[in-house]
């Protein structure tokens, strides 16, 4: 996640389900991931022009966080007007910039302030790590380990991480999904995802606690039988 990002449509998405969620009981943490804005100039700098649902007049499912997404039109985009906008109240966010020279003491801080909460959010720019970029490495923030989703997991915590879509196959793509299973940490987590595909494809897959599980279903799939339905689609693994 990048301050230039916030607003957007994935934040639409990804903070609706979170909302819901924390209606039904759940304590939620977000971690935003939060990595240094792209020069305006990058190409990069593109992947938060998903806004055009500002403008939407059509019914909304969540008008209340829609309001607060479009003010972004007139201010400043940065994570912190989210955390003050109201939009839940008890979350916990981690927002202290990662960098790959302090990634270890980063994620057990991070572990550590957020690990009691009951679901937590997992938000790098990218997604899962890729086997082409190193965590330590320049673009290496951009991702989550798979090793950080298994410590939140291990602490007790089910875990939601987004993931873009690349261009594999779709078979090649659900196994970044699946390696949780070969991961003694999490390899008996229940897993499905949630897929948003407007303006962009974007996946949000949650790795549950078996005492979570039923109540998380039952949350999620009351959440797609509204007007969400028009946004997000669920997938089991």
């Amino acid at each position: 996640m990048k301050n230039q990002y916030a607003g957007d449509i994935g934040d639409y998405t990804k903070l609706g389900i979170l909302r819901k969620l924390e209606t039904a009981g759940f304590s939620i943490g977000l971690n935003w991931y939060l990595t240094p804005d792209e020069p305006e100039h990058s190409k990069s700098a593109n992947d938060g022009k998903f806004t055009k649902f500002w403008n939407w007049k059509c019914k909304m499912p969540d008008c209340e966080l829609h309001n607060v997404l479009k003010e972004f039109k007139k201010q400043k985009r940065c994570v912190a007007k989210l955390e003050q906008a109201n939009l839940f109240k008890n979350a916990l966010f981690w927002n202290k910039l990662l960098e790959s020279k302090n990634r270890e003491q980063w994620h057990f801080e991070a572990l550590k302030y957020l690990g009691s909460q009951d679901i937590i959010f997992l938000d790098p720019d990218n997604g899962l790590e890729v086997k082409s970029t190193k965590p330590k490495s320049k673009n290496g923030n951009k991702y989550t380990t798979y090793q950080e989703v298994a410590d939140y997991y291990k602490k007790g915590s089910s875990v939601i991480v987004y993931n873009h879509r690349d261009r594999k196959s779709h078979d090649e793509y659900i196994k970044r999904f699946t390696r949780f299973r070969e991961l003694p940490e999490t390899a008996d987590a229940k897993m499905f995802y949630l897929r948003a595909s407007r303006c962009s494809v974007r996946d949000y897959l949650f790795i549950i606690q078996e005492k979570d599980f039923a109540k998380i279903c039952k949350t999620i799939d009351e959440f797609l039988n509204t007007e969400w339905k028009n946004y997000l689609m669920k997938h089991n693994l």
